[in-house]
């Protein structure tokens, strides 16, 4: 059994009576987690991994005074319950002396009355263990239908994040959060006339933060139904194409181009558009209407506060191409003498007036991408890049539609997205990582055309 060392109450009250501790920031997570990891075993869907974990994480940022004046040290931690309190604290300050940053200050006040916002699976938060069997009955109802493909893999993983926020201003902000996530890898093999064997995989998956949004079925459905075609396919043809890309893909690149909407970026001297410019520079089809909005119901980065215990709100920040506000932290706004506005929330975009069918029929040839082999996007160029894992070609100069893979498409959000065209199909999209505490979340156009994508075969 862990032994704790220290409790939170012990944790503030050595950062208040640190005489070089001039403000802090204390994130408390406690997980609960359910992984499964599932495989074939004699034609039935049996259980490989069977995981129920419980975490904890205290993440720490504190502010220390220097010698210079304007100037403070600031050092972001993890702390550890069964360490030592004081050696951590010793390290991080010291650590922290070592930088050398602009001063700003913390909210002198704090947000009372704040709204109510959905978050959490009332199921999830109820009966973690009840909704990962019902999610398995899923499963193994999509793993018995007959296919030509073969199933191979699945996982399921469930959790619910229950946070504190503390600040040294006095805050204290609780809230949680469910995260779903489904994986589905099917294989499809085809005999040759000359007798060879060759096999492909294709391997589906989706996050939600809801069990409405997983579409279960749809994930199975597709890896099975796409897993058949990976073995049809040719490369492309090396030229200009009208691209058809999914939320997904929407959201990925999106999410990261408008960063250069953030006050950040401005004092940091990166791409910073500013109001009153255009999003996309001569843009001409569907104009993006943007917003990012804390408050959408299950969504991946909906909140009522900043980290730095602001209120959130919903902030649009382009209309009809047009910048209309940047998103400026409490730290950058200090800095630059701006007002402090939204910086959580989730991309919201317009949806078009397009049909699927009608955006696959909007010009000689359009390439529906399926599955990227790894999206690699920059959101200080607006560029990106990848190998395509599966496509299709739709040739409506002769009727017929072809799959492909392989070949390298790259293209530019400033460039290609000038003739945008979207669809009146709209979805909601999540995605975690570990790597960041807060989700990336979209709600918008299914998909998107974009244009005069360069692919080479």
């Amino acid at each position: 059994m862990t032994q704790n060392f220290w409790n939170l109450d012990e944790l503030k009250f050595q950062l208040n009576s640190h005489p070089l501790i001039k403000g802090w920031i204390i994130n408390e997570e406690n997980t609960h987690r359910r992984e499964r990891y599932f495989l074939l075993e004699k034609e039935t869907l049996a259980t490989d991994q069977d995981r129920n974990v419980r975490s904890r994480t205290i993440s720490l940022k504190i502010f220390v005074r220097l010698s210079k004046p304007g100037r403070q040290g600031e050092i972001s931690k993890k702390f550890f319950t069964t360490l030592n309190l004081r050696d951590q604290i010793d390290t991080a300050v010291d650590a922290a002396l070592q930088t050398d940053h602009q001063t700003w200050e913390l909210p002198k006040e704090f947000p009372t009355a704040l709204p109510q916002v959905m978050t959490t699976d009332p199921d999830m938060a109820e009966d973690l263990e009840g909704v990962t069997e019902k999610l398995t009955a899923r499963i193994s109802a999509s793993v018995q239908q007959t296919r030509p493909s073969r199933f191979n893999s699945a996982e399921l993983f469930l959790s619910v994040h229950h946070r504190e926020l503390h600040l040294s201003n006095g805050l204290t902000h609780r809230s949680s959060q469910s995260r779903i996530y489904t994986e589905a890898a099917y294989s499809f093999e085809k005999l040759h006339p000359n007798g060879t064997l060759t096999s492909d995989e294709y391997l589906s998956s989706q996050w939600s933060v809801q069990l409405g949004q997983l579409p279960i079925e749809k994930i199975f459905d597709e890896a099975a139904h796409r897993a058949e075609h990976s073995l049809d396919v040719v490369k492309p043809t090396s030229g200009q194409y009208s691209v058809l890309i999914d939320s997904e893909v929407i959201s990925t690149l999106l999410n990261g181009y408008i960063m250069q909407l953030w006050a950040s970026n401005a004092y940091h001297g990166l791409p910073f558009i500013q109001k009153n410019q255009a999003l996309i520079p001569d843009a001409q089809g569907d104009l993006l209407t943007i917003l990012l909005d804390p408050s959408l119901p299950y969504g991946a980065d909906t909140a009522v506060v900043s980290q730095e215990g602001l209120p959130q709100k919903p902030l649009k920040l382009v209309e009809q191409n047009q910048v209309i506000e940047t998103a400026t932290h409490k730290q950058f706004a200090d800095y630059l003498g701006l007002t402090p506005t939204t910086v959580r929330g989730n991309l919201v975009i317009q949806p078009g007036h397009l049909s699927h069918q009608e955006l696959t029929q909007s010009a000689p040839q359009v390439i529906e991408i399926l599955q990227f082999s790894g999206l690699f996007a920059d959101p200080n160029t607006g560029t990106f890049s990848s190998e395509i894992r599966l496509a299709k070609l739709y040739d409506n100069q002769n009727g017929k539609v072809s799959y492909l893979k392989g070949g390298s498409l790259s293209g530019s959000i400033r460039e290609n997205f000038r003739g945008l065209k979207l669809s009146k199909s709209i979805t909601q999209r999540a995605h975690f990582s570990t790597e960041q505490f807060q989700g990336q979340g979209y709600s918008g156009p299914e998909y998107a055309l974009i244009s005069a994508v360069s692919i080479v075969g």
